[in-house]
C-alpha cells in the first residue's frame, strides 16, 4: 500500500470505506475485496469492517493479514451479536474518522478507478449527498457474468 492519495496527481479529500463483515461471507471473496482496495488508483485512507456477531476462523485471518500488511489503515468494530447489514453499517459509521464514506460490500470488487471518479464527482460538486455506480453481477468468478 502507499500512502498516496493522488491520482493523476491530484489531491483528493481522505475518506473511509465502510464494510460489514458476517460468519457466512467466503475468506476467498473478501480477500478478493481487499485486493482490488489495494490496486485503487486513490487508496481509502482507512478501512473500517464491522464484524457482524462471531466471523470464522478463516474470515478473522484475512482481517487480521491485511491489518498486518498495512498497519492501521484498517480498523474493526466487533458485534457480540448478529444484526443485520444495516445496523451493523449504523455501529461502523462512528468509527469512521472521515466525513465521506464509500460503502462496500465485502464481496465487491471494485473497478481500480472507482473511488477516484466518485471522488472526482464530489469535488466537482460539493453538495452532493450520494454517489452510485452501475455494477456488473457475477457469480463465482468475475467471467461468470449474470448482468450488468
Amino acid at each position: 500500500m502507499t500512502e498516496s492519495n493522488e491520482g493523476d496527481n491530484m489531491e483528493y479529500p481522505k475518506f473511509s470505506v465502510l464494510m460489514s463483515l458476517y460468519i457466512k461471507e467466503k475468506a476467498e471473496y473478501f480477500d478478493e475485496c481487499m485486493q482490488s482496495m489495494l490496486r485503487q488508483t486513490v487508496l481509502p485512507s482507512e478501512i473500517v469492517i464491522v464484524f457482524d456477531g462471531p466471523i470464522s476462523d478463516e474470515l478473522r485471518a484475512t482481517v487480521e493479514k491485511y491489518k498486518k500488511q498495512n498497519p492501521g489503515w484498517i480498523k474493526t468494530v466487533e458485534n457480540e451479536k448478529n444484526k443485520g447489514l444495516g445496523l451493523a453499517l449504523a455501529d461502523g459509521v462512528p468509527a469512521c474518522t472521515y466525513e465521506l464514506i464509500a460503502r462496500m460490500d465485502t464481496d465487491d470488487i471494485a473497478r481500480e478507478d472507482r473511488f477516484e471518479k466518485q471522488l472526482q464527482m464530489f469535488m466537482q460538486d460539493p453538495e452532493l449527498d450520494i454517489c452510485g455506480s452501475h455494477i456488473i453481477e457475477f457469480e463465482g468468478t468475475i467471467d461468470n457474468e449474470l448482468s450488468r
